[in-house]
């Protein structure tokens, strides 16, 4: 049966990684097809992840702020909240960027097949519509960019009312009493942060040593002291053995060697799996390694025509992550010569309050892997904009090699801590010294000030300290 159309690129999952790694394609010359199976173009990150959850702790942050009005100045009562028209912005938001992407893909020419998309043999791909319908097509190459999807609790899945997943709390109707998180990595502790400062009593349960394991010791322990006055209180290397739905109305958690605790609400957020199954990566032969798809590092898998970027990667499952992957393997199948992604100026954004950023390696993986280094610290509390903004809270540490000073790593709590990242990004793929940033004039007054504070400290001759 001949197919029905033929493309240069068929981009299989249309998020962060996929839409972008389409529209650059369709940049390059290339015929352009993009399949999703989703309702709406975005994926995770546009309908269930990033976008919805940093809409809520927006208003989290100013409803926060509100109560604290007085020190401005201001003379405004007892603000309250209204959680459904809260809601209804964040879904405004939400689907004014869905509209969006819809049109990036008429401006850019790439057709978009609605439905699930497999590898149905060499070269080419097969669309199950909604209805059934299966559209054959053939291509040149293809990205697989199918993402992630939660990860659940054997013993205690999600019923959408008592125990929710990530993608459920958006949808929860109400801010409740009391809640369990189950989990203390980036979207727990988001959620947390978010539901705490609506006045949620938040516990958070952590089977690991500490909350946000691959981040800064110091700075989690910073964070850990300021969600505490967010209603929030930990349980850390603590293990669930059972959640259980009380009617409808609460559920129960038992933690390993207790009694079971009542909450109205229970989060689980124990990470994501990669989507790999059933879309014919065994028909093809598509290496693969502990669920994720193996490829070189121009993101090729073992079949030839076939790229793979984004969560079913074993990099890290970030939103700008798959982005930047997506723009490599494009411009490579195209023939360009990208160079190589540096994963260690691959920033990592928290957007709890305060905010957490890092870069490159921490001080405890540095010491692990015996790599002499020095450190430059440098807090907001003596800066003026920090004091203006109310917002003094945390940080910037800079670890660097004591011979060139060269920067390994950076770790940030604070306001826009997740802003403020970029320019060590940059300065990381621009092999920038601890000496460079310290030379580099910082607008005053600005939080960013503090950057060059900390190259000052990390030089021994701090100015505002």
């Amino acid at each position: 049966m001949a197919a029905a159309n033929s493309f240069d690129l068929v981009v299989i999952g249309s998020g962060p990684g996929g839409y972008v790694g389409a529209i650059r394609a369709a940049q390059l010359g290339l015929k352009v097809a993009l399949v999703e199976k989703a309702p709406h173009l975005g994926g995770t990150c546009l309908n269930w992840g990033c976008i919805p959850t940093k809409a809520l702790l927006e208003s989290a942050k100013t409803y926060d702020k509100l109560q604290h009005l007085e020190e401005l100045g201001f003379n405004a009562g007892n603000p309250t909240y209204d959680w459904g028209r809260i809601m209804g912005r964040k879904e405004g938001i939400v689907d004014s960027q869905r509209k969006g992407l819809r049109f990036l893909m008429k401006k850019n020419k790439i057709e978009v097949f609605d439905g699930v998309g497999r590898l149905a043999g060499p070269s080419k791909v097969n669309v199950t519509g909604p209805d059934g319908k299966v559209t054959n097509i053939e291509t040149k190459k293809v990205l697989l960019a199918t993402g992630s999807r939660v990860r659940q609790l054997p013993f205690a899945k999600s019923n959408g009312k008592t125990i929710l997943s990530s993608d459920d709390v958006l949808s929860i109707t109400e801010v409740p009493k009391t809640m369990a998180v189950i989990g203390g990595g980036v979207v727990g502790i988001e959620f947390a942060s978010l539901f705490g400062r609506f006045g949620t009593q938040v516990t958070v349960i952590e089977v690991a040593p500490q909350i946000l394991p691959s981040e800064d010791e110091e700075a989690v322990g910073e964070l850990v002291k300021h969600l505490k006055k967010q209603n929030i209180t930990f349980e850390i290397g603590t293990k669930v053995t059972a959640i259980q739905d009380n009617g409808g109305k609460s559920a129960s958690v038992t933690l390993e060697g207790g009694k079971p605790r009542d909450f109205d609400r229970v989060l689980v957020s124990i990470g994501r799996e990669a989507v790999t199954n059933d879309i014919g990566l065994e028909l093809l032969g598509v290496k693969t390694d502990r669920g994720f798809v193996v490829t070189d590092s121009h993101y090729k898998t073992n079949v030839d025509w076939i790229y793979a970027i984004g969560d079913i990667l074993a990099t890290p499952a970030l939103a700008h992550t798959a982005s930047a992957e997506a723009m490599h393997a494009v411009e490579s199948l195209a023939g360009k010569n990208p160079p190589v992604i540096n994963y260690q100026a691959n920033p990592n954004a928290i957007y709890c309050y305060p905010e957490i950023a890092s870069i490159g390696m921490t001080e405890q993986t540095l010491k692990a892997k015996k790599i002499e280094y020095k450190t430059g610290k440098f807090p907001f509390a003596p800066m003026a904009k920090a004091k203006i903004e109310n917002a003094t809270e945390g940080f910037i540490k800079i670890l660097f090699e004591p011979k060139y000073r060269e920067i390994l790593g950076v770790h940030i709590i604070g306001a826009r801590a997740t802003e403020l990242i970029a320019e060590f990004a940059l300065g990381k793929v621009l092999e920038t010294t601890v000496d460079e940033i310290g030379q580099t004039i910082h607008p005053h007054p600005t939080m960013s000030e503090t950057i060059m504070e900390a190259a000052h400290a990390a030089l021994g001759h701090a100015i505002h300290m």
